[in-house]
């Protein structure tokens, strides 16, 4: 006998219960050696080995009755029935699988604490086993949906079969942990006497709880994590910022500081979580930070198909309801759309004149500037015909030795009209007084030649001709000519030369310089389309379309910009011309709606400003504007994409299904104690919105991966399919 056990008889102690792993009654209050506790340990273990195989088939074959007792309810066995005459009904898959462990020989549970264990396991295999059918059913509902699509078909039936799949097989780590909870809850109220309703209550409560629980472990887990590593400083974040964004192509020093502090304390947070920053998530919410008032969600940071699919599909189920708390993201984006219309209209828009009349200021200013520049070409003009010099005599000879050389060496003597080359006869013969007066007379009959002349060997021969008269000099200033009180070749017709023969060089200059300012004056008309027009006269209704926003050759960058130098100094008409531009934009985003009613377009906003170019913009708002109206179409864009992967139910039925199904877990919610109820609305409300809105962990590659702070919906949903509203009277006993 031995030494643990010798005060006592085996003879006279209670018979050992038979059957493997059976302790003997007489050695139940006994504290064996340890050695005894490792064997009797190692004795369980294919014991235990066998409960958890009966348990998963178990909770695989009741999972799987979700889809096969309506089958067997009503069709199967009626149709058995009808076709036997038998009243028998055939046995459930859950049974099946109960029926299958019996053959293999696998244990079944003893005790409170086996049957609960037994509860737990079989709802975790269940919610695994229809998460992994979930999965299966969404590829093969998303092939099918290619498949049709490739055909040029519409596949209705694949699309809500792939919903349906993804339903159930999201949020894996929530949905086990809630069927977990369900299962633990129900069976601990089963033995401990609860009846149906009170172990369906439980399990319901199980369910929601755990989830949340599991949050709160994480979270937890994750703020312990932040209070062993070393904080990161201030100097670390922002190498950190700019490093991230630097390779995603933004100039983190010229985004504005009144948006950079609170990005650093964001991304400060993010790193806290141990990983990486996320450029692009990053990146967008900068767009986001420009656009005042927008508000961005993890979905639009991180462009992630699964969580956009999330958000939109909550925002609309919350958009069903009647329940004002769980509408949140629906407001968020109705907010963001309100957003978007605010920044146009503070870029301008909102004060802009009506397109008749902020073209007809423009066209004001443009008018009074070249009416400024003719009044001074005019001036320069008067004061040369008004110089003591113009009866001043020029060197005939020169002009046309050097005349005649240039038309030699471009071979353009025979495309050189008759009546110049006549006025250079005369000249050459001195049939003519080749005065300065005479010679500016000559050149404004060539300026009209060349004008008039569409032969371009025409205007470069009278052009050759014009630089030799302006290369002529004044006879006395050093170049050959009649000497003072000599005749000359054309007696009689030339002056005498005065002592001071710089006067007609002055006079000479004085023409130049005002045909200077005529031809500049030609030139800004020429290359500023709009200029043209209002000096020919041109309507202003379609004024902003033809020489600003439109894409033709009288809005070109360069004819902007022109327009832009020329309203300079005047505020007022370079204002207009800002208004009308947010305003064009505007209405291209609203569809002309009003502010009120307009759902703003991102491919409409996207086109329009992709059609005027960032070059034209900068001709009228500073770089930080422009940054800003960039950002206002990108923000759209993120609030509407639909990544290839994403499922948002945009028919708006299923929205509708949930949502009324909150309103029901509302009033069923509503009839629990004070507890249960808060429980219920509190989980399911604030995981539903609070979490789409947090969006720090997108800023995080790590906490991206891993998908922290995961939507537990779906999860206490297929917690609740799984969980038993009453057990079988079999499984309560082990039987």
């Amino acid at each position: 006998m031995a030494a643990w056990d010798k005060d006592l008889d085996p003879a006279t102690a209670p018979a050992a219960p038979s059957g493997p792993g059976k302790r003997p009654a007489w050695e139940a209050d006994l504290d064996p050696p340890a050695v005894v506790k490792v064997g009797r340990g190692l004795m369980e273990i294919p014991r235990q080995i066998g409960l958890t195989a009966r348990y998963g088939l178990e909770g695989l074959g009741q999972a799987s009755e979700i889809v096969t007792e309506p089958v067997r309810q009503f069709v199967t066995d009626p149709l058995t029935r009808l076709l036997t005459g038998e009243k028998g009904r055939s046995p459930s898959t859950g049974a099946v699988a109960s029926s299958l462990a019996d053959s293999l020989g696998l244990p079944k549970p003893e005790g409170a604490n086996e049957r609960v264990v037994g509860d737990v396991t079989r709802m975790m295999a269940g919610a695994g086993g229809l998460g992994g059918a979930g999965r299966a059913v969404t590829s093969a509902a998303n092939t099918a949906a290619q498949a049709a699509a490739r055909g040029g078909a519409a596949a209705p039936v694949a699309d809500i079969v792939g919903k349906i799949g993804q339903f159930f097989s999201a949020n894996q780590g929530a949905q086990v942990a809630s069927a977990a909870g369900a299962g633990g809850a129900g069976g601990a109220v089963r033995e401990a006497g609860g009846g149906p309703g009170s172990q369906a209550l439980a399990a319901l409560t199980g369910g929601i709880l755990a989830p949340a629980g599991m949050a709160a472990v994480q979270g937890a887990a994750s703020r312990v994590g932040q209070v062993v590593r070393p904080a990161t400083t201030a100097q670390q974040v922002e190498q950190q910022i700019e490093l991230a964004l630097q390779r995603q192509g933004v100039d983190w020093s010229q985004v504005p500081e009144r948006l950079r502090q609170p990005l650093r304390a964001e991304a400060a947070q993010a790193l806290q979580t141990g990983g990486e920053l996320n450029g692009e998530a990053l990146r967008r919410l900068v767009d986001f930070r420009r656009v005042q008032g927008a508000t961005p969600t993890r979905g639009t940071l991180t462009l992630d198909p699964v969580q956009i699919t999330r958000e939109r599909n909550l925002a609309k189920t919350g958009a069903n309801s009647v329940d004002t708390s769980v509408q949140q993201l629906a407001q968020v984006e109705n907010a963001n759309n309100r957003a978007l219309i605010n920044a146009l209209n503070d870029a301008g828009a909102a004060g802009a004149p009506n397109r008749v009349a902020g073209a007809e200021r423009v066209m004001q200013s443009l008018q009074r500037s070249l009416d400024s520049t003719d009044a001074e070409i005019g001036q320069l003009y008067s004061a040369a015909r008004d110089s003591s010099g113009r009866s001043f005599g020029l060197d005939g000879t020169a002009f046309t030795s050097r005349a005649n050389q240039l038309l030699d060496e471009g071979l353009l003597g025979g495309s050189l009209p008759p009546s110049v080359g006549e006025h250079m006869n005369r000249i050459a013969r001195g049939e003519v007084p080749f005065t300065v007066d005479y010679a500016e007379q000559l050149k404004t009959a060539i300026g009209n030649l060349q004008r008039a002349s569409t032969d371009g060997n025409t205007r470069r021969a009278l052009g050759v001709v014009r630089q030799a008269l302006d290369e002529t000099p004044v006879v006395g200033l050093g170049q050959q000519g009649p000497a003072a009180g000599a005749r000359p070749n054309n007696p009689g017709q030339l002056p005498a030369v005065p002592n001071d023969a710089t006067l007609g060089q002055q006079s000479i200059e004085a023409f130049n310089a005002a045909r200077a300012a005529n031809r500049a004056k030609m030139q800004r008309v020429e290359s500023t389309p709009a200029l043209a027009a209002v000096r020919e006269g041109v309507e202003p209704d379609k004024f902003v379309e033809r020489f600003i926003t439109g894409g033709g050759r009288e809005a070109s960058i360069q004819s902007v910009q022109n327009l832009r130098r020329e309203i300079a100094n005047d505020p007022e008409a370079v204002g207009a011309v800002r208004g009308m531009i947010a305003d064009h934009l505007k209405r291209q985003a609203l569809n002309g709606a009003a502010d009120e009613v307009g759902n703003f377009s991102a491919a409409g906003f996207r086109k329009a400003l992709d059609a005027i170019g960032e070059r034209k913009l900068r001709a009228f708002f500073s770089p930080e504007e422009v940054d800003q109206l960039q950002a206002v179409g990108r923000v759209a864009e993120y609030m509407v994409h639909q990544p290839k992967g994403s499922a948002v139910n945009n028919s708006n039925s299923g929205a509708l299904m949930l949502g009324r199904g909150l309103d029901f877990l509302d009033q069923v919610a509503g009839k629990l104690p004070l507890g249960f109820k808060d429980v219920i609305q509190g989980t399911v409300r604030g995981q539903q919105q609070g979490q789409a809105q947090n969006v720090v962990p997108a800023l995080a590659l790590q906490a991206q991966r891993t998908r922290q702070g995961r939507l537990p919906a779906a999860g206490v949903s297929t917690g609740l399919f799984l969980a038993p509203g009453a057990p079988r009277a079999e499984d309560d006993r082990g039987r």
